[in-house]
């Protein structure tokens, strides 16, 4: 029997995953830590560059720093549950913001879940493992 038979849709190719942030050294962690997990990982150093980005690639995961130049991650994310190509896309936002009010705000939009910084490499690992199982859960409920 052929083994590639026996994995799931998502097993049987790479998750893709853009990170988006600012801060080369936060994109070269994320990139390093999840291509351990066998992630295919696309980058983007600011908002207006990750909609480009997230519009050519279809990631299946955004994970997106809040606090960024030109546009923010709120912002973009803003512009991503606006565009019905990529609004069921989950967004992981990474922050060091306190502004609770408008992390809140954001939280509210389904698929989006949020992360402080500074972080446990471990923690990003393990919340994007439940995003992507979420992932899988909706595609098989909805595929009933």
């Amino acid at each position: 029997m052929n083994q590639d038979a026996n994995l799931s849709s998502t097993e049987a190719r790479k998750i893709k995953i853009i990170t988006i942030d600012d801060e080369a050294p936060i994109r070269y962690l994320i990139r390093h830590s999840l291509r351990r997990e066998q992630y295919e990982i696309v980058e983007a150093g600011n908002g207006r560059e990750g909609l480009e980005v997230i519009r050519q690639e279809m990631p299946d995961l955004i994970v997106m720093d809040v606090v960024m130049p030109e546009m923010n991650g709120l912002e973009t994310l803003q512009a991503i549950r606006a565009d019905v190509n990529i609004a069921h896309i989950p967004v992981l936002l990474l922050t060091g913001v306190k502004d609770t009010e408008k992390l809140n705000k954001a939280l509210e939009t389904p698929r989006t879940d949020f992360l402080p910084k500074p972080f446990l490499v471990e923690v990003l690992k393990e919340r994007i493992r439940k995003m992507i199982a979420e992932i899988s859960t909706e595609g098989a409920v909805d595929s009933e």
